[in-house]
């Protein structure tokens, strides 16, 4: 099994067996996160990702989980992710469940039936993060969706069948829009209906553009 740089997983997905299919996060540009910054974006070969779950069934033998990584797996091109989770099956046939996080850009990129067609080749479990509900919020945290498309994302991604672990950060509005971010915030996951919901803590990451407005006096944090 064969990784590139430093990988990222859900806490939830600590059992499963972390299968890169990209590199980096295809949108990359979230003032607070610095999870992919040193990593440019690209989609690894097929041929390479058969071979690394060859490797995995000579070494594990046996996978229930799967957590396809990098930051954001949606958004290979459908066909491709249809032949790697089709290989994951036939491999390991007591699979019960494959994860990965999904973009909302990347999400909406896809038809519904596109979704379906993932859910049903066994692409059980998107974790989306919706981060915060509120327009300003979204804007300024460079999300590259709004309010609806955020909406719009999770509901597709729920309507796919697959089970919605939605994400949000409490406190990214800072002091100022606190309230009018937890209003909003709860209105969108109430409307998205998830089948699981984080709610994290913002905490400031060395080296990101909100880490730069906090000392510079321009984000005042909880």
């Amino acid at each position: 099994m064969r990784y590139e740089g430093n990988i990222y997983r859900p806490p939830s997905e600590w059992q499963s067996y972390l299968l890169q299919v990209t590199i980096g996060c295809s949108h990359n540009a979230c003032t607070f996160c610095g999870m992919f910054k040193d990593k440019k974006f690209r989609v690894r070969s097929l041929p390479e990702i058969m071979e690394d779950i060859e490797m995995a069934k000579r070494t594990l033998g046996s996978v229930h989980q799967v957590f396809l990584c990098d930051g954001d797996a949606i958004a290979m091109p459908t066909s491709d992710l249809l032949k790697i989770l089709h290989k994951l099956k036939r491999t390991f046939p007591e699979i019960q469940e494959i994860a990965t996080y999904a973009g909302p850009k990347s999400t909406l990129s896809k038809s519904k039936e596109e979704l379906h067609l993932l859910y049903e080749a066994g692409l059980t479990k998107a974790y989306l993060g919706v981060e915060s509900g509120d327009e300003q919020v979204l804007k300024e945290t460079c999300k590259g969706v709004n309010a609806a498309q955020m909406l719009e994302a999770g509901q597709n991604l729920v309507d796919s069948g697959m089970e919605l672990y939605a994400i949000i950060l409490i406190g990214l509005a800072g002091k100022e829009r606190s309230k009018e971010n937890a209003i909003a915030t709860a209105d969108i996951i109430n409307r998205m209906q998830p089948t699981d919901l984080a709610a994290m803590t913002y905490t400031p990451v060395p080296g990101t553009k909100m880490y730069r407005d906090i000392e510079q006096g321009k984000f005042h944090v909880l």
